[in-house]
């Protein structure tokens, strides 16, 4: 039963960062918790997540230390240590409390077995759903999903859900965040009315800013992206147009700082898509094709990179080789796409489809992102290479397998062999705008931080992609869905506690 007298935490986006905050302040007791999402579903960008979760992974002698160190290399020197820590020391609980929500009559309905090593990690720690009955389980929609429907099930008291609500405004009074002014649509008449949503604390978890990256958004305005890093400007996205960065305009309102706004992260792999290859918005061709054995090869069918450096170098040598795009009239690649469009191939055998999970990979295939090729003399053909050239690459390779022994690109981990009758699945990718690792200010306890003091804003709480400090200039993959959980729970906490005390 529901207590007379509750606090109000109020919500605003209905990803991760915002179902795990959501969840995690109801469970703190006598607490409504109201999340508010401006599109017809919850979701966003966390729905499309695909590489994983990290967590510290001892099986794979995985340590504190060297996660710590690998989240703060790829930041290049502009993280916060004191997020970075806090990341790294919580993400086995993260891990051990989304399994715990996902319970039904006691059994647990999230499996996170799956463990990979990605770009830029010295261990496999990032951890996905393995496919069930023979069919992919994304992993970003699982984990959406489970905490959704633990939101749900609570007492309509208690916990509510608004969609279709933008939210203009935060309301502040005597000095603290105070509740948030709403714009609903009626999905059927399309007419919007104005609504003031009172609250005793406010979380902010509405996502980052590369969703809109052409110069302006529909009303004029100019785009964040456009602001801060206008070089990315009408550059290809995985995000969904709904990342438009309102939060990071909510915060500034009402005298937050903001932080790294102009790190924004290039994710070397989006898929092209063969039918219309220069589709403004991409599906991700996710890191973890490459931790299993997926490798990159230029217009010439040579390596050029470590497939598993961090994403920004990666993503820097596929720029540096575009002059190669149309060096082979025949190829694939010369087919189907424009003159200076910076692409590369994606090239897997059939031992590392396996290891990433076949069905998946299918999903991927449906969608036309791969063509197969029987063989070395038709992957060649495919390539438009000499065949021979192209064997003598892969031996090359070879070599280096099981050796953990630096190839020419600098490669140290072979996760399989890609020579051997097989057959090669063939995709084509390029970079695309993915994460923005700037956004508002933040403190350990995911309080936001005024620009002018440094000072917590009373009652305003963020977590995940809205929010600045933890990532700096790049982002390691596996690492955003697991700050959405360990930021998330802290801002529910704390905006819960916060609200009971004042």
């Amino acid at each position: 039963m529901s207590q007379t007298h509750q606090n109000t935490v109020v919500v605003v986006g209905g990803g991760l960062a915002g179902l795990t905050a959501a969840v995690e302040a109801h469970n703190q007791g006598n607490t409504k918790v109201i999340l508010i999402d401006k599109e017809k579903n919850i979701g966003g960008n966390s729905m499309k997540a695909t590489s994983g979760i990290n967590a510290i992974e001892p099986l794979n002698k995985d340590t504190r230390e060297a996660f710590i160190q690998d989240t703060l290399k790829s930041g290049a020197g502009i993280s916060r240590e004191d997020l970075v820590t806090k990341l790294v020391d919580e993400s086995r609980p993260a891990l051990d409390w989304l399994i715990n929500e996902s319970k039904v009559d006691g059994v647990p309905t999230l499996d996170l077995s799956a463990v990979s090593r990605c770009g830029g990690h010295s261990h496999g720690r990032t951890h996905r759903c393995p496919a069930q009955n023979g069919r992919p389980v994304p992993v970003g929609w699982k984990l959406v999903d489970t905490l959704k429907k633990r939101f749900t099930s609570f007492d309509n008291a208690d916990a509510q859900v608004v969609t279709n609500a933008r939210v203009t405004n935060l309301i502040m009074e005597n000095n603290a965040v105070a509740g948030v002014e709403v714009v609903k649509k009626d999905p059927e008449t399309e007419k919007e009315s104005k609504e003031i949503i009172k609250a005793d604390a406010v979380i902010l978890t509405s996502g980052g800013f590369g969703g809109q990256t052409g110069k302006h958004l529909p009303d004029g305005q100019s785009t964040l992206l456009n602001e801060f890093a206008p070089q990315l400007v009408h550059t290809a996205t995985t995000n969904g147009p709904w990342a438009a960065g309102e939060g990071v305009r909510l915060g500034l309102a009402v005298g937050a700082g903001m932080r790294d706004m102009d790190q924004v992260q290039v994710h070397p792999t989006g898929f092209v898509d063969p039918n219309n290859p220069t589709a403004p918005t991409k599906f991700l061709a996710p890191e973890a094709l490459r931790a299993y054995g997926g490798v990159l090869l230029n217009g010439e069918g040579k390596r050029f990179t470590d497939e598993l450096t961090l994403r920004d170098k990666v993503t820097a040598a596929v720029y540096r080789q575009t002059g190669t795009v149309h060096s082979r009239p025949n190829s694939f690649m010369s087919k189907t796409l424009p003159e200076k469009y910076a692409s590369a191939y994606m090239v897997l055998t059939d031992q590392a489809v396996e290891g990433f999970g076949k069905s998946t990979l299918g999903f991927y295939a449906s969608k036309g992102f791969f063509t197969q090729a029987e063989g070395l003399e038709s992957l060649a053909k495919v390539l438009d290479v000499d065949t021979k050239q192209l064997e003598q690459e892969f031996k090359e390779y070879d070599t280096h397998v099981g050796q953990e022994k630096p190839d020419s690109t600098g490669k140290t981990f072979f996760p399989s062999p890609l020579s051997g009758p097989t057959t090669y699945w063939v995709g084509l990718i390029t970079p695309v705008v993915h994460y923005t690792m700037g956004g508002l200010d933040m403190n350990t306890d995911a309080a936001i931080l005024a620009e002018d003091n440094g000072n917590v804003i009373n009652g305003l709480y963020g977590a995940g992609e809205v929010t600045g400090g933890v990532h700096g200039h790049n982002r390691l993959a596996g690492n955003s869905l697991l700050e959405c959980v360990v930021f998330g729970r802290t801002a529910g906490r704390n905006a819960a506690l916060y609200a009971k005390t004042h």
